[in-house]
């Protein structure tokens, strides 16, 4: 049975769960290249974190992730997705992305992301959903949909 999921917008009182859902969704793959600091972490997340950019996931009332999808005249950026652990493998990325896909379709518009290497369930997922590697640094794969595939 798939999950039912609402939306709302991300506000300033989010910044903690904002923070909990990195912790969840992150941090292992954080610590494997960089290290994780936890008041560090914390600090940078309070500093530069806006709240109001995200969307928030939510099931049956009860906050489960966000995403954040950036608007460019020539492209979509989904430059966040997180979802906690316990709502993962049910479906809920895939639907997501599968509406941003739509939607880039719909406005002629090419969707762009970057995954960490380390992390390869998201890589794969990416890829399954049709994402081809663009570029790649040292930490991160580059990532489109080309909405123009011929």
């Amino acid at each position: 049975m798939a999950v039912k999921i609402s939306f709302r917008d991300g506000k300033q009182e989010d910044l903690e769960f904002l923070f909990y859902l990195k912790t969840q969704t992150l941090k292992e793959y954080v610590a494997q290249i960089w290290g994780w600091d936890e008041d560090f972490q914390y600090d940078r997340h309070r500093h530069s974190v806006n709240p109001e950019v995200y969307t928030i996931i939510q099931a049956s009332g009860e906050d489960i992730g966000c995403f954040a999808v950036e608007i460019h005249p020539d492209k979509l950026f989904l430059s966040v997705i997180e979802i906690l652990p316990a709502f993962q493998n049910q479906g809920v990325g895939s639907r997501l992305i599968r509406d941003l896909i739509k939607q880039g379709e719909q406005e002629g518009k090419n969707i762009e992301l970057q995954v960490l290497k380390v992390n390869q369930r998201a890589f794969q997922l990416y890829r399954s959903l049709g994402f081809a590697t663009t570029n790649e640094t040292d930490t991160h794969y580059q990532m489109l949909y080309s909405v123009n595939k011929s």
